[in-house]
């Protein structure tokens, strides 16, 4: 049963059948995003730094968005890209879907890998605070990490897949 409808999110109250009884259980309803690993043709990666109310922080992180209703991943990618960081990718492969958070989200999470590409200027949506696009050789993003400036799940993930960590 849906409790509560929000702009891009939905909670659903479920019961679960556990050996015994049943018991209920919260689910946010996001459905299906992709992020992207924009890695340029000198292997210099892109990175974003985005405002994230949830955790009341700007965050280093790769960019990323929901995927519209219909819409291919591949073709979700190449827009969310050149929105948030003004790149246009050349030649995209999906990496993995991942779970973001399955103790209580159904969000799924397309990682893709973008590699070469042309760097324009970013068109951020009107509900998007995203500083303009960063530049990261490998050894930058080792560092990054290991402060822990990159701290982004599905950016951790990405870059481990891509080799850089």
């Amino acid at each position: 049963m849906r409790v509560w409808q929000g702009r891009r999110i939905g909670v659903d109250l479920v019961d679960v059948d556990r050996p015994g009884h049943r018991q209920p259980f919260e689910i946010v309803r996001f459905g299906h995003g992709v992020a992207i690993l924009p890695v340029m043709a000198d292997g210099r990666v892109v990175l974003i730094r985005q405002l994230r109310p949830a955790v009341d922080a700007p965050i280093l992180e790769i960019p990323a968005g929901k995927i519209e209703k219909g819409e291919d991943v591949l073709e979700a990618a190449k827009r969310e890209l050149l929105e948030e960081t003004g790149v246009m990718g050349s030649e995209l492969e999906l990496l993995l879907p991942i779970f973001t958070t399955p103790g209580f989200c159904d969000e799924v999470i397309h990682l893709v890998l973008s590699r070469g590409g042309t760097a324009g200027p970013p068109r951020p949506e009107e509900d998007e605070w995203i500083d303009p696009p960063l530049f990261f050789d490998r050894a930058e993003i080792r560092a990054l990490v290991r402060s822990g400036e990159i701290r982004d799940a599905k950016t951790l993930v990405a870059l481990g897949l891509a080799g850089y960590l």
